[in-house]
């Protein structure tokens, strides 16, 4: 009678605990960091037709075709300033490489790494991993279990790195089959996704392919014992005042096409082989103003533009199109940046910086291959997007407020649970708590006879920890103590769960007892079936 009302209980819980824990869902979003997908490779691709599951999700009116990111256009900038809304001037990592504002020390790849790493929410920290050639196959699985993650999570942030990785590494052909690969995964997500979450893919920034240049030695050749710090695009050196002689030399004596320094507070002076370039701004009206000696490089002109001052929307409007969007705008912020650097050098159009890790290709430009970049929106709290021919990415979470990218659920799930194992012929009775996020206190009842479940041979008493978690893997550790036959002995546990969608399949280790394999299906958010190490079966319902 006793297994009955344990049934009985459980299906009550079981019918009243979605109706309750539906009554006041905040808004749920999936943000998804698509790095390195240019616009004109994206829609080259879409109308060929292999871009069916964005371009059928979001229709029209949730596509902006011609989003300029940030300049530099590299990952460090965007991850760290995107979820505040930062500008490139506000930016505090403004490249892979900088030096503080005293110039007393630097920081190197490793530092700018880090602190892009630990930028993002703990979920997503192991998506730099599936960006790795060797573990890419883990992102698609990555990407689906999001949809599962709702259940306990408002705000989920996914970081899809293979796109670029291929870029760098193997070229075009392998850049555009990962991102053919990404829709193909994004497919399978968004078949599972309610109506009413919200979702946004924004890409970081393009790619260019062409001609690779390797530029690093000869730039501090040239500069010589002046020479402090050099990532593409900016240049740091010893001596400010000898900016515009080293601008002038580098495009005149390497194969750097633009250069561009401040002048002075609010005028910033650049170099290209047929022209010079002045951008310059009237602080009180907080606009910016483009002339040139020489040839229009900038091709400005050609949009209409008659040399007078504009607002960044206004220079957002007059050349979201154009071969170098925004770049009046872009360059003078970065310039202003107190973290940037002295001299910013450019290459043109299809030509890229090649390193060891770019061999193929690479971003950090300031032409349209490397800026203008695909946003999607769909969900009932981003429809004031909709319908944008045009938009500049550092605007999208101010347009989009109350986004609460730290939050967590403020506890993991309560559970009870109970399992018959045919091998023993007896129940097996678990129970957790947990008082906070990342941590359980519970209990298992192993009974002797299933006839009396109020007779047992062994009772654990729990508690664990959660080190580390991510969309497909949670590890714990944890001790306890076991109460049997008038003895208490201490034990340590050591789980690691891994997680396929709806299936979970749980590896625990124990001083006290044989391993267990623990295979869950979760029928509904909370309802489970439970399988132990083949010999048991059981439900498990959580609340």
């Amino acid at each position: 009678m006793k297994v009955f009302r344990f049934l009985f209980i459980a299906i009550v819980l079981f019918l009243i605990i979605p109706w309750v824990s539906l009554s006041s869902d905040p808004p749920k979003y999936i943000l998804i960091h698509l790095d390195a997908v240019s616009s004109e490779f994206f829609l080259q691709e879409m109308e060929k037709g292999y871009m069916p599951n964005l371009r059928d999700f979001f229709g029209d009116s949730g596509r902006i075709d011609y989003t300029i990111t940030y300049f530099p256009s590299k990952t460090p900038t965007v991850i760290s300033s995107i979820r505040e809304g930062d500008t490139p001037r506000e930016s505090s990592l403004p490249g892979w490489k900088y030096t503080n504002e005293g110039r007393s020390s630097k920081v190197g790849m490793v530092g700018s790494f880090l602190r892009m790493a630990f930028t993002k929410s703990r979920l997503s920290t192991t998506n730099l991993i599936y960006g790795l050639p060797v573990f890419n196959w883990m992102a698609g699985p990555a990407l689906v279990n999001t949809a599962y993650y709702l259940k306990d999570y408002n705000v989920l942030q996914f970081y899809w790195y293979n796109i670029d990785t291929q870029g760098h590494f193997n070229g075009k052909q392998a850049y555009i089959n990962a991102l053919h690969e990404f829709d193909e995964q994004f497919g399978k997500l968004v078949n599972r996704l309610d109506n009413d979450v919200n979702v946004i893919v924004y890409s970081d920034h393009g790619m260019t392919f062409g001609k690779g240049i390797e530029i690093d030695a000869a730039i501090a050749e040239l500069v010589g014992e002046d020479f402090l710090l050099y990532s593409y695009p900016t240049l740091f050196i010893n001596d400010m005042s000898k900016s515009d002689y080293y601008a002038k030399r580098l495009v005149d004596e390497t194969e750097i096409d633009f250069t561009f320094y401040e002048v002075t507070e609010n005028r910033i002076k650049g170099y290209h082989i047929d022209a010079k370039i002045y951008f310059t701004k009237d602080t009180l009206a907080n606009t910016i103003k483009y002339q040139f000696e020489g040839k229009d490089v900038l091709g400005f002109t050609e949009l209409g533009y008659k040399g007078e001052y504009l607002t960044r929307y206004e220079w957002l409007e007059l050349s979201y199109g154009s071969q170098y969007p925004m770049a009046p705008v872009h360059i003078y912020y970065h310039l202003k940046n107190e973290a940037a650097g002295d001299i910013v050098t450019l290459f043109d159009e299809d030509k890229y910086q090649q390193t060891g890790y770019s061999r193929m290709g690479n971003h950090g430009g300031f032409t349209s291959q490397d800026m203008t970049v695909p946003l999607f929106i769909r969900g009932p709290q981003v429809t004031g997007l909709y319908e944008r021919g045009y938009y500049w990415l550092p605007d999208l979470f101010r347009d989009i407020e109350n986004v609460d990218f730290d939050q967590r659920p403020p506890r993991d799930r309560h559970s009870l649970a109970s399992r018959y194992d045919f091998r023993k012929k007896r129940m097996a009775t678990n129970f957790w708590i947990s008082p906070r996020y990342r941590l359980l206190f519970g209990s298992t009842i192993y009974h002797s006879d299933i006839g009396n479940l109020s007779n047992y041979d062994r009772v654990e008493f729990w508690g664990k920890a959660d080190l580390f978690r991510s969309y497909l893997s949670r590890f714990w550790i944890g001790t306890g103590f076991e109460i049997s036959d008038e003895e208490t002995n201490p034990f340590l546990i050591l789980q690691y769960d891994i997680h396929i969608r709806k299936l979970i399949l749980q590896n625990s280790f124990a001083t006290n007892r044989e391993f267990y394999f623990r295979a869950s299906f979760e029928a509904t958010p909370w309802l489970a079936i439970e399988m132990v190490n083949f010999t048991s079966i059981g439900l498990r319902f959580d609340f």
